[in-house]
């Protein structure tokens, strides 16, 4: 079937691209869309706008977004990932949060070992893993380095919204429930955390920033002079990457090197404003393409075994970060928020540490979640070439 829109239409392809972004962004402020996320909102969207027959599945400007895009918006969003105040400041919650990756990464093997997932298993268990330590950010990336099938990538965004809210569901629980304050050591509340605006003290520290600056957050310049460092990242890391043979993970080249310079140039990099929205705005773009692409009926194939899959690994996560924890007395609200960071990345974390009344844990939060961001890719890739192999 024909679409309306033809593959070489390209500028209103990319007008959808962006249309679709920009529906993801909104959504994100909705009820419906907090709860399942701005990028399932986007995929859903997509994909009914090409299974209809309104855009082409297959175009010119999709291969734009996989190629150039995703990998520009890694350094975006990581050229803020101090590692060392995740190890100044988290304390104990980085051990937790380690014990958390650890249990993920032993789940995605469990899952591997006793699904039916077929020929996309490694690749599978590379991006889940990678999504249940680092976040969307890093499924994207990790999608984009194993180059796993949009109908699958689909499929595991479907399954990793369900139990990813399911798991968050119980979290929000855990702090009440008698069986884990037997378990666990806690500390007193230390009250509510007011909501000043949409401008909260979550959005300035997921950007580096001192919470007392309300200056603006988008700057022209430090847009400019970031996707201008972001450029020549990924440009030494296709070459680095091409130089060692590995050319196809030139991504993981690309985040080793934001990395070093986020940790050489921590300072000076906080400064800047707007950077990690316009990664933002990128993945978003990537999800767009990915739902596109997507054949509605391949997914649906696949979304059950790959929702079990991932119950699996959030499982073991839970399993590990908690019977450790314990082990090792920690205190429950710290590790709650521990493993909010590590199965769904600094934003809803931060969010669950502020309502719960503990202010002094928004901060190590958005921290361990971006330390995600930063380990999660090398995680997923090795997985899938180890599992590969």
């Amino acid at each position: 079937m024909n679409a309306l829109i033809q593959a070489d239409w390209q500028f209103a392809i990319w007008a959808a691209l962006m249309l679709l972004a920009a529906l993801g962004f909104w959504a994100d402020k909705t009820r419906l869309g907090s709860n399942i996320s701005g990028a399932a909102i986007i995929l859903a969207t997509g994909m009914a706008l090409s299974n209809f027959g309104i855009l082409p599945k297959q175009a010119e400007a999709y291969g734009v977004v996989w190629t150039y895009l995703v990998p520009v918006a890694i350094p975006l969003l990581l050229l803020k990932a101090d590692l060392g105040r995740v190890l100044f400041e988290t304390k104990s919650m980085l051990a937790a949060f380690f014990f958390g990756a650890v249990g993920t990464t032993i789940g995605a093997l469990v899952g591997y070992m006793l699904l039916p997932l077929g020929e996309h298993g490694p690749k599978l268990a590379a991006v889940l893993s990678a999504t249940y330590i680092g976040g969307s950010m890093n499924m994207a990336a990790v999608t984009q380095a194993v180059e796993l099938d949009p109908s699958i990538v689909t499929a595991s965004v479907a399954a990793d919204n369900v139990v990813g809210v399911i798991y968050l569901a119980f979290l929000a629980l855990v702090p009440s429930l008698a069986f884990f304050k037997r378990l666990f050591p806690t500390v007193p509340a230390y009250g509510p955390v007011p909501v000043e605006s949409e401008d909260t003290d979550t959005a300035f520290l997921e950007e580096g920033l001192d919470t007392e600056d309300r200056s603006p957050r988008i700057n022209l310049a430090h847009i400019g002079l970031a996707l201008g460092l972001s450029l020549i990242i990924c440009a030494l890391g296709s070459v680095f990457a091409e130089m060692l043979g590995l050319g196809g993970y030139s991504i993981m080249f690309v985040t080793a090197i934001t990395i070093l310079i986020a940790n050489l140039f921590p300072e000076q990099l906080a400064k800047l404003k707007g950077d990690y929205e316009v990664g933002l705005l990128f993945m978003y773009v990537f999800f767009a393409a990915i739902g596109i692409s997507a054949d509605v009926v391949a997914m649906l194939d696949n979304a059950l075994v790959i929702a079990l899959f991932a119950a699996i690994i959030v499982f073991c996560h839970a399993l590990l970060i908690f019977g450790l924890s314990s082990f090792f007395r920690f205190d429950l609200m710290e590790v709650v928020i521990a493993s909010n960071a590590c199965a769904s990345g600094p934003a809803s974390a931060a969010a669950l540490a502020a309502g719960k009344g503990r202010r002094d844990l928004v901060a190590p939060a958005v921290l361990l979640g971006v330390f995600g961001y930063a380990v999660a890719n090398f995680i997923g890739v090795s997985l899938n070439v180890w599992l590969g192999a």
